[in-house]
């Protein structure tokens, strides 16, 4: 019951002194234009990017000048298809960033999908607060169907898009996703998305932040501060190879 205590009162203390505990940029953004290699996108300080993540040998990512949505180069994923055992990753991370209850928060990510195979279950975005172990619970953008979808790392209901009005992914081609939403840890939140600038997803009354509690062996503060692009975790269905181009993090309000 002690333990029971002391944590409750940790978790208050937490929400109560968030931003001045857990401070940090809530902007961001890059073209990938001034990087000689994929690793000198890591600088150590959490400036760039923080870190990346491969899960299985033969992922990885490459600082690629062939396909580009702008300027003279991207960022080039691949990897493995998922399996019972263990998920796929490629990806690249940027923590220590500080988005708190109330703030609104807009991105805006570029992608090229390559090839027609299916890949249902890949998620292109997380937006989530890092963690001792793991990462605590956040939203991320999948494709199911070919279609755009958000899903929630804590208990909330997925996202589809209307299905006399859902937009298929291109595939081939470079496209733009924008993803907004409005944080808070009661059905006070919104979330939205854009695909190539049409509206595709529309969620108001809703709870985009995961409470204060402990998610068993992960907390949470109530807070997002890591955002995560690339293949952050691949289908079961197929190898993939995407590009990333041009994104963009900040806070509107």
């Amino acid at each position: 019951m002690k333990i029971v205590f002391y944590v409750s009162v940790i978790s208050i203390l937490l929400a109560c002194n968030k931003e001045k505990y857990f401070g940090g940029p809530n902007t961001f953004s890059d073209d990938f234009e001034s990087y000689a290699s994929i690793d000198s996108t890591l600088d150590g300080n959490n400036v760039y990017w923080s870190f990346f993540q491969r899960t299985i040998e033969g992922n990885g990512s490459v600082i690629d000048s062939l396909q580009t949505h702008s300027g003279n180069q991207s960022i080039k994923f691949f990897a493995a298809a998922s399996n019972e055992n263990e998920v796929s990753k490629s990806s690249i991370s940027k923590q220590k960033m500080a988005f708190y209850e109330g703030d609104i928060v807009h991105v805006e990510m570029w992608y090229y999908i390559e090839g027609t195979e299916s890949a249902d279950w890949l998620f292109l975005f997380d937006i989530e607060e890092q963690a001792a172990i793991g990462a605590g619970p956040g939203i991320r953008l999948a494709m199911v169907d070919n279609q755009l979808v958000v899903e929630h790392k804590y208990f909330n209901p997925n996202i589809f898009q209307p299905e006399e009005s859902a937009k298929q992914v291109p595939r081939n081609e470079w496209f733009k996703i924008t993803f907004e939403a409005e944080l808070s840890q009661k059905e006070k939140g919104y979330i939205k998305v854009w695909q190539n600038d049409t509206l595709i997803i529309e969620q108001e009354k809703w709870r985009t932040l995961p409470k204060d509690a402990l998610y068993f062996q992960q907390g949470t503060k109530g807070m997002y501060s890591s955002i995560e692009f690339g293949l952050t975790a691949n289908s079961k269905d197929n190898p993939m190879v995407i590009y990333l181009d041009d994104v963009s993090v900040k806070k509107l309000n």
